[in-house]
């Protein structure tokens, strides 16, 4: 039997009220197993991922905070919010957690395909076309609940970077008009997109959301913390560990991983009281079965740096090794 997938009515939305849908996906009530979300952002900003810290921007950045991981990405007039809402990461193409982004992608790379002589994903956080990264993606996730994002911003004119991400190997972002030639329709890609996701599953309008409620979420204002305490750099950029300025510990950066898992991780790393039992705790919170990490090498990255946070000294090598996320 085909899936059933809810869609919202194609929208321009601010760069703030992107971030806000996005922030509140994990935890917004679902009238589908399935919802898609597809709008087009009015306006300049930089979203951050869930556990970037923000600081180091340029002064008189425009910030907001979104509810996937990941690193920071900048959207513009004409960039395109694609964020697809799930109960759990099955419920539409029989993927696992581990295939989130892997299982969810293919539909946007068939309406990308359309614009460009071809969109790939190469198992990174980005999609790349003409061999350069011209749309982000990633995930949110919750091993206790199950709830699932997938997400992508989509460069129609505006690059998703100002220069090479962490991730692209020195690669220049570009956009879906440089690569055309020509000026391109913002709704149309969109429209594409959606009926791109809509292909194979019994769809079911969902009527378009104001602007006004989406930023009724009770979204935190980034704001400008203090720097990482300890870090290091990982294939998709910056990893970290310390405390932020109210003084709780806090473990984050570029990473993708399960949001509740991380909490869950901060909390015990904070208090414990030897490196033995940092790599426990990453161990036993990152590893245990339904949790998802993306981002980094192995687990022992993580308890490395955040040894170092807490002012041990470091040896990576006694936490196992964990296999991160196979995209393929």
């Amino acid at each position: 039997m085909e899936p059933t997938l809810g869609i919202f009515a194609i929208g321009e939305h601010s760069a703030a009220s992107l971030a806000a849908h996005s922030y509140c996906a994990l935890d917004r009530p679902l009238r589908i197993g399935a919802e898609l979300w597809v709008a087009v952002a009015t306006d300049h900003a930089t979203i951050v991922g869930a556990f970037v810290r923000a600081t180091g921007f340029p002064e008189g950045t425009r910030l907001a905070r979104r509810g996937s991981g990941g690193p920071s990405v900048h959207v513009g007039p004409g960039t395109i919010h694609v964020a697809l809402s799930m109960t759990r990461p099955g419920v539409l193409y029989g993927s696992d957690s581990r295939r989130i982004v892997n299982r969810s992608v293919r539909p946007l790379l068939r309406a990308l395909t359309r614009f460009t002589s071809g969109a790939y994903y190469f198992g990174r956080d980005w999609v790349a076309a003409a061999h350069r990264p011209a749309a982000w993606v990633g995930f949110g996730h919750d091993a206790s609940t199950g709830r699932t994002l997938f997400e992508a911003f989509v460069a129609v004119s505006v690059p998703i970077a100002p220069g090479p991400m962490a991730s692209s190997r020195g690669r220049l972002p570009t956009t879906l008009e440089a690569i055309a030639g020509h000026e391109l329709d913002p709704i149309s890609v969109a429209q594409a997109i959606v009926e791109s996701y809509a292909h194979g599953t019994n769809t079911v309008p969902l009527e378009a959301v104001s602007e006004s409620s989406v930023l009724a979420c009770p979204v935190p204002a980034p704001m400008i913390e203090l720097p990482w305490t300890a870090t290091r750099d990982e294939a998709i950029g910056v990893l970290g560990a310390g405390p932020d300025s109210s003084g709780k510990f806090r473990v984050g950066g570029d990473l993708l991983a399960s949001r509740d898992a991380i909490r869950r991780l901060e909390t015990r790393a904070g208090l414990s009281d030897s490196e033995d039992g940092i790599a426990r705790a990453v161990d036993e919170e990152l590893g245990a079965p339904g949790v998802v990490v993306d981002g980094v090498r192995n687990l022992a990255c993580i308890a490395d740096v955040i040894a170092r946070a807490r002012g041990f000294d470091s040896q990576p090598n006694r936490s196992r090794s964990f296999p991160m996320n196979d995209r393929r």
